[in-house]
């Protein structure tokens, strides 16, 4: 999955489709030139995203490929955004490519993440 890209100078942010919950999500082609990343995830209960939904159990676990790495996916340092206290995770790698995968969460039928990186 590509993704939706905005770039301006200072970062590039990319945006997944709203896919099921049970779905893992495949982001590649990621500009490994910026190399501090950050990720979010968020929840829905219809597929369109007009109606935010907010869990009260459940994860997604963020893995990333990175030009050092490459084939291989490894966990970001602090791997996990629990569904029902959504935040930014980030790390800094040249990174190709970004993969959550979610896992019990309730409430919530769809998800999507958004990945930023920039270049510091």
């Amino acid at each position: 999955m590509s993704g939706r890209r905005g770039t301006n100078k200072t970062f590039t942010l990319i945006t997944s489709d709203i896919v099921d919950i049970s779905t893992a999500i495949d982001l590649d082609n990621i500009d490994a030139s910026k190399p501090h990343c950050f990720v979010g995830a968020q929840f829905y209960s219809d597929a369109q995203g007009a109606a935010v939904a907010t869990p009260t159990a459940g994860t997604v676990s963020i893995e990333v490929e990175t030009i050092n790495t490459s084939p291989v996916l490894e966990p970001i340092p602090d791997p996990t955004i629990e569904a029902s206290a959504p935040c930014t995770r980030s790390w800094a790698a040249n990174t190709r490519r970004v993969v959550a995968t979610p896992s019990g969460i309730d409430v919530a039928t769809y998800y999507s993440i958004k990945v930023t990186c920039n270049e510091t």
